[in-house]
């Protein structure tokens, strides 16, 4: 797949009407929502999960980083491994975004920012927090919840323990 490299304002048509509305900023949930629907009218048989995984492979290879294997540091090793191809599914989405001047890093960041929970995601919407304070705070809630979990499983082992 030979793709030419993406260049600033083409198609800009598009992509403005898309994210901006008479030059008033939109807020990131619905621009994903926008850009859902338009991939939806394109490419109806991607179901919501499966678009992030594809949109992170749309942004690695947008970045030329679309390898095969482990991160290395040897420069020698990088010069010789392999670019991989994108699927066909996967290079008509890469296709998609280019030509309507839609940067594929920064729609997977969009779609990242928009997994929040509705509690911070109506925060954001009033300005109160930013999506980066809303992404960092999820994280931690994630964190804290699995922790909890952890620590919940090892006084269950215990009681087991002290129970023998």
């Amino acid at each position: 797949m030979d793709y030419k490299p993406y260049l600033r304002g083409q198609n800009k048509f598009l992509s403005s009407n898309m994210l901006w509305d008479a030059n008033k900023k939109i807020d990131v949930f619905e621009k994903v929502r926008r850009i859902r629907e338009y991939i939806d009218q394109h490419l109806p048989e991607i179901e919501g999960d499966r678009l992030i995984h594809m949109l992170a492979h749309c942004r690695v290879y947008w970045e030329g980083k679309f390898y095969y294997g482990r991160r290395t540091a040897d420069p020698e090793i990088r010069k010789t491994r392999k670019l991989l191809d994108l699927t066909k599914t996967e290079a008509i989405l890469y296709d998609l975004l280019i030509k309507s001047g839609l940067n594929p890093s920064t729609i997977y960041r969009y779609f990242l920012a928009a997994r929040v929970p509705e509690d911070l995601m109506k925060e954001v919407r009033m300005q109160r927090m930013s999506v980066r304070k809303a992404m960092e705070i999820n994280a931690n809630r994630k964190r804290v919840r699995n922790n909890r979990k952890g620590w919940e499983m090892l006084e269950e082992i215990r009681s087991v323990i002290r129970k023998l």
